[in-house]
């Protein structure tokens, strides 16, 4: 009920409030039938209307794979040392907005976003059936290179799926998008630079410890891993065949060290995607080390939940129909 008056007054103020659009009604999404619709909708929850003042923070229709296409396009290059590394407050300030989001706070939140040169959205996605998510972005244009959250409204779901290497690991967060809508996951996270972007490396979000990448990772699992006790974060990776000869296309991993619910999990979707005729490789023991995410940040820091690091090769990232129904099958829609 909820996300209905939420869409039904998106619908009705899409005019007045989406950058960019005409007033021409023919631009706003085809709404749902009448039957459905109440007499009169609500503000979002959190949001108090008055006759002068706006909701924060303001509706946005479009569709996702559109923003992370607009994100790769114009990030921080190989090599060109524009990724900002985060300072300490900063990071504070982006555990505090997830945090804020959490408890509804989204006049708040959408403030503490402004405050660092970020725009909080509602967002009504045209390629998620109108899903209607939380979209957290850089300000164009973007100078720091700190990523793109996308949050589902009133989710349920323990499921984060994160794509840390994008332009690096091609099609990546394509891939991240596709499996975020399939298992209305809770959030997507895609980091904002190429991983070397900056000689130090510090762009490298899945092995630097100061990253807004990070601090979202970290507030948000442990909010879902408080409520739920079983968060399950995937981070989609890319390797290409002709630089691991014999690997199988798929390769799971845990981080530095591995739970037993992980390997577990690991062998169920190894078991799915072997119904889709795909072959997968588990990290354990001494193969497919290379792969395997020892080092990884988000893995070290999930260890109150499960983190699954998900390598395809570059042949399932073009086409990743029958990876997508694997995971369906084993985490359900």
């Amino acid at each position: 009920m909820r996300k209905s008056l939420i869409l039904c007054f998106l619908l009705a103020m899409g005019i007045l409030l989406i950058p960019g659009c005409t007033s021409n009604p023919t631009s706003i999404p085809i709404a749902p039938p009448i039957s459905t619709i109440p007499a009169k909708a609500s503000p979002p929850p959190g949001v108090t209307m008055t006759p002068s003042v706006m909701p924060t923070p303001e509706p946005l229709t479009g569709n996702l794979r559109n923003q992370i296409g607009s994100l790769e396009e114009s990030m921080p290059r190989t090599n060109s040392e524009r990724y900002v590394i985060p300072t300490d407050q900063e990071q504070a300030d982006f555990a505090k907005l997830i945090l804020m989001l959490g408890n509804n706070d989204l006049p708040g939140a959408a403030d503490l976003a402004t405050t660092n040169n970020y725009t909080l959205r509602y967002y009504v996605d045209r390629g998620d059936n109108l899903t209607v998510d939380y979209l957290l972005r850089e300000n164009k244009p973007i100078e720091k290179g700190w990523g793109l959250y996308v949050f589902r409204m009133d989710s349920k779901s323990n499921v984060v799926i994160e794509a840390p290497h994008p332009r690096y690991d091609m099609r990546t967060p394509s891939v991240a998008l596709d499996i975020y809508r399939a298992l209305s996951a809770r959030a997507l996270l895609v980091a904002g630079a190429h991983r070397n972007a900056n000689a130090d490396k510090s762009s490298d979000v899945a092995h630097a410890t100061q990253s807004i990448f990070q601090s979202v990772h970290l507030a948000l699992t442990q909010e879902i891993q408080a409520e739920s006790g079983n968060v399950v974060v995937l981070q989609i990776h890319g390797f290409h065949t002709s630089k691991h000869e014999g690997y199988p296309p798929v390769v799971l991993g845990f981080g530095a060290e591995t739970q037993p619910e992980e390997t577990a999990l690991a062998q169920k979707i190894k078991n799915a995607l072997a119904e889709q005729g795909i072959t997968a490789g588990i990290c354990m023991g001494s193969e497919l080390q290379d792969l395997c995410a020892k080092t990884n940040i988000q893995g070290s820091a999930a260890y109150d939940g499960i983190f699954i690091h998900m390598e395809l090769d570059e042949s399932l990232r073009r086409h990743d129909e029958a990876v997508i129904a694997a995971l369906v099958q084993v985490f359900g829609k």
